[in-house]
């Protein structure tokens, strides 16, 4: 498309600035730009999103997209399909592997970030666990890794299940909360199945710590006696980040509902996707996950800012993705809204159904279009 585009007349969801009405978005060499003061705009191109939502590009803050280093990850190019323009991945790769992972983020048609897994190997197969055992760590070339402006990851990664951990409890966590301090970074921890109770798991978690899959159901959960347990609200008051990563084994109906019905919303809703989950009821991509979250209740401006603003200042690059404010990049995603019946699957099998869908229409990075419906415009 030309460098002058002007979309025109949609639904603008925008929770970075508060909007929500109906207004023009301009681009101008990539990026957004105001209105001029005249109220004229020499557009190249015009896109008209009457009767469409139009928002940020989304932002999937964790999902598995290392496809030519992990045999369980999607092509992270395929998920510009569904409204996402950037990407972080969940910990794919170690300290061994990291250097082939920053080549293959550059090749992307999406923007591909990720986080580090303490494991040296990283997360490349599902066959068996990665090893956590923290005398196994590269400390040292995993803070090489962070020191390098030009590759630094999102921030550490570690699973703690109780079938990866065993005998080794919380130690590895403890020792990756202490790894995290000293590089100066962030910790996102996989809480499925865990081997402690979940207060003694976020009482260990320092602010800006990310409590990955909030809404799992095997073996302790953040519910008891039908309600969020005291020490998860007092994380969040602390400032530890909740990411309902949905995936296939993580997201429970029977801990989600009496969750929001406790009025314990997700900070970060992402898509955890991997080959067993694209394109399923688990997880088709956001766009299955804004519809599933409408169904739960959440209105949809909360849902949209856990998808755009909010990752994106956790990515340290507020005010330059996740939001189509002036100046900003022009990653935009719009949908179309539509009546239909929709079936989400947790990880007991348990199945709801919803009748709204939020039906992908167009994705621009910087710009330049990446995915387009044939009958849209």
């Amino acid at each position: 498309m030309g460098k002058e585009i002007l979309i025109k007349g949609g639904r603008v969801i925008d929770p970075a600035r508060g909007t929500d009405r109906i207004e023009d978005i301009f681009i101008s060499n990539g990026k957004i730009v105001a209105l001029p003061e005249s109220g004229e705009f020499a557009a190249d191109n015009i896109i008209d999103a009457s009767g469409k939502l139009v928002m940020p590009g989304l932002i999937d803050y964790h999902a598995h997209v290392f496809t030519t280093g992990s045999d369980f990850s999607v092509f992270p190019s395929l998920m510009a399909s569904s409204g996402v323009t950037t990407v972080v991945d969940g910990g794919s790769s170690g300290s061994a592997n990291y250097a082939a992972f920053k080549v293959f983020a550059q090749s992307q048609a999406v923007r591909l970030t990720g986080f580090l897994n303490v494991s040296p190997c990283g997360l490349t197969t599902l066959k068996y666990h990665e090893n956590v055992d923290p005398r196994y760590w590269d400390r040292e070339r995993i803070t090489q890794i962070f020191e390098d402006p030009s590759s630094k990851p999102a921030g550490l990664k570690i699973r703690i299940s109780h079938d990866i951990v065993k005998e080794l409890g919380l130690r590895p966590l403890n020792e990756a909360v202490k790894l995290a301090g000293e590089i100066g970074c962030r910790l996102i921890v996989h809480v499925t199945d865990p081997p402690e109770k979940m207060d003694k798991i976020v009482d260990i978690l320092r602010p800006g710590d990310v409590f990955c899959h909030l809404y799992q159901g095997f073996g302790p959960t953040i519910i008891e006696n039908g309600k969020v347990i005291p020490s998860i609200i007092e994380g969040r008051r602390r400032g530890v980040i909740f990411d309902a990563s949905n995936g296939r084994s993580h997201f429970c109906f029977r801990v989600a509902e009496p969750a929001l019905h406790d009025g314990f919303p997700p900070d970060v809703i992402s898509t955890d996707i991997t080959k067993d989950t694209y394109l399923t009821s688990y997880s088709i991509g956001l766009p299955h996950l804004i519809a599933k979250y409408l169904y739960l209740g959440m209105d949809l401006g909360n849902i949209i800012q856990t998808m755009t603003c909010i990752p994106a200042k956790l990515l340290g690059l507020e005010g330059i993705i996740g939001t189509l404010a002036p100046g900003a990049r022009a990653d935009i995603a719009i949908f179309s809204m539509e009546n239909g019946h929709v079936t989400f699957k947790d990880s007991h099998t348990e199945t709801r159904r919803g009748n709204v869908m939020i039906i992908p229409q167009l994705t621009m990075k910087d710009g330049n279009i990446l995915f387009r419906q044939y009958n849209f415009f």
